[in-house]
């Protein structure tokens, strides 16, 4: 129907639905499987007919328990028979139109494949895929115990994306702890920039490798910190579903400008770095050897110096793209629903 942008065209001839050709299986939950059953139900009076067959759902009053009263010849009234036997009271009928069939399967489909998108993304984000021990060998100081607790509340977030998306009020709540999670992820990725900068620039050049190794380590904590920012930022657009063309645009801005300006600051901390060790004089390298920390700066130095859009970045920007390009799904007549995705 092109006024919803939406349409079901049939599949006259074979197709391949493999990985390899660029189709992957979405992984639907129980509701999920029912919403795309009924559309799968109503296609042959859809193909025969043109119109759907008449469906209705059964509503039952507020307090009212028990079950539709049951004809001798067949078939079920709409009254509500109580256990002790009685007649409790009335259900009401709801018409089901074949736009609401298709939407609600439709709408199921959309969160299915949300949920991949995101798993891609994530995949993308080493840092915060890590396990509870590799992230505690390098966190550090008054935030550790904060980003500890925002990470894992956003690894929830995104674990059972498919199940909150079911329930309103809990996936209101999930948006605002999200919007606090990228607040709190900015705030330390703050401090891990400025301790970056005094840590380097209060040297006391008695032991550069110390130094170069505690400069690491903040920044692999503000790289942790930064991808937390990314994909709270992410999960609050999903979650809210709100995909207006203005506020995409100022979300992949804002992720752009903000990981890009962190960027810069990493490039200027790790140059003066490198000058403190080339500048070094006598033997101050007491844990590596000159040549090793050569290496090591020279290597993340020239990946921030490349001035190419870092994979960070990259990562979300594909994200944030992913949830407004149209989806092209394959039903099969057991339910199976594909993604075509290349």
């Amino acid at each position: 129907m092109d006024e919803q942008n939406w349409g079901i065209v049939p599949c006259d001839t074979q197709i391949d639905i493999s990985p390899a050709n660029g189709f992957t299986k979405l992984e639907l939950d129980t509701e999920q499987k029912i919403q795309v059953g009924a559309l799968i139900q109503q296609l042959p009076s859809i193909v025969a007919t043109g119109m759907t067959a008449k469906l209705y759902t059964v509503t039952f009053p507020d307090g009212v328990a028990g079950k539709l009263m049951e004809l001798k010849r067949g078939g079920l009234t709409t009254s509500i028979v109580g256990e002790n036997g009685k007649i409790a009271g009335s259900a009401a009928l709801h018409s089901v139109t074949l736009q609401a069939v298709a939407m609600g399967c439709f709408t199921a489909m959309s969160i299915a494949s949300s949920q991949y998108f995101l798993k891609q993304i994530n995949n993308e984000l080493k840092m915060i895929r890590l396990n509870l021990d590799k992230i505690l060998e390098f966190l550090y100081g008054e935030m550790k115990a904060e980003l500890m607790a925002e990470v894992s509340f956003v690894k929830y977030a995104y674990q059972n994306f498919n199940s909150i998306m079911e329930h309103d009020d809990q996936r209101v709540a999930i948006i605002a702890s999200l919007h606090s999670s990228r607040k709190i992820a900015m705030k330390d990725i703050e401090f891990y920039m400025n301790d970056l900068d005094s840590t380097i620039g209060g040297k006391d050049g008695k032991d550069i490798s110390s130094l170069v190794e505690k400069a690491f380590q903040i920044k692999e904590s503000l790289e942790f910190a930064m991808q937390l920012y990314g994909m709270s930022s992410l999960l609050e657009v999903y979650y809210s579903q709100n995909y207006d063309t203005n506020y995409l645009k100022y979300v992949e801005n804002d992720i752009s400008v903000y990981i890009d300006k962190c960027e810069k600051r990493l490039l200027g901390s790790f140059s003066a770095l490198k000058v403190l060790v080339n500048s070094a004089k006598g033997n101050p390298f007491r844990k590596l050897d000159k040549a090793e920390i050569d290496k090591q700066i020279d290597s993340f130095v020239e990946l921030l110096h490349r001035g190419e859009e870092s994979e960070l970045r990259q990562s979300l920007r594909a994200g944030l793209n992913a949830a407004t390009k149209p989806g092209e799904y394959y039903i099969t007549n057991d339910g199976t629903v594909y993604l075509k995705t290349a």
